[in-house]
C-alpha cells in the first residue's frame, strides 16, 4: 500500500505536469485560431492564468519538500552545528507561521467566495473552484516545511535543501 507521502509527491507531479501541458496546448491552441484563422477561445487567458495559479501553488510545495528554493546559507554553513540547526529551526518555524496565517485566511476567503456565488468572467464556473488553489497549495506547503522541520529536528535532514544539488554543483566547478 502507498503512503500518504506517496500519495502526495503523486498529487504535486501530476497537478504540475498536466496543468502545465494543459495550459501550454491551450495557449498555442488560441495563438494558431488568432493568426491562422482570425479567432480565438474567449475563455483561453482566464483559463491558463488559473492553471498557473494551481502549477505555481503545487509547484512551490514541492519545492519545499525536494529542497530546491532559493536560499543562502552561506552564513549558516559558517556557524557551529548547534547553531545552524537552532536556525534552520527558527527560519522554518517563521515560514510555517507566515504559511500557516496564508491558509487559515485562504479558507475563509473560499468559504466567502462561495456563499457570494460569483462566476469567473470567462469560463462561468463558480469562483471557488480556481481559487481552492490557494489553500491546497497553502496546505501542502505547510506539510511539507512540518516535515521537513521535523527532520531537522530529529537529526535526519542537516540542511533545508537538498545535499545531491550542492554535490551536483561542486563537480561542475
Amino acid at each position: 500500500m502507498m503512503s500518504f507521502n506517496r500519495y502526495i509527491d503523486l498529487f504535486e507531479k501530476y497537478t504540475i505536469t498536466i496543468g502545465f501541458a494543459v495550459a501550454t496546448l491551450v495557449l498555442f491552441t488560441n495563438v494558431v485560431l488568432r493568426y491562422a484563422f482570425d479567432t480565438g477561445l474567449v475563455w483561453a487567458l482566464e483559463f491558463v492564468q488559473y492553471m498557473f495559479a494551481w502549477v505555481v501553488l503545487i509547484g512551490a510545495a514541492h519545492g519545499v519538500k525536494v529542497g530546491i528554493h532559493l536560499g543562502i546559507d552561506i552564513l549558516l554553513e559558517r556557524l557551529p552545528p548547534k547553531i545552524h540547526r537552532i536556525a534552520l529551526l527558527t527560519a522554518i518555524s517563521c515560514c510555517i507561521i507566515f504559511i500557516g496565517i496564508v491558509n487559515y485566511e485562504s479558507f475563509w476567503y473560499i468559504i466567502r467566495i462561495y456563499q457570494w456565488g460569483d462566476l469567473t468572467q470567462d469560463l462561468r464556473i463558480p469562483q471557488w473552484i480556481p481559487y481552492i488553489a490557494i489553500p491546497v497549495g497553502m496546505s501542502l506547503m505547510l506539510y511539507h516545511f512540518l516535515v521537513v522541520g521535523w527532520q531537522i529536528y530529529i537529526g535526519e535532514r542537516h540542511s533545508i535543501h537538498i545535499q545531491e544539488q550542492h554535490n551536483v554543483l561542486e563537480e561542475l566547478e
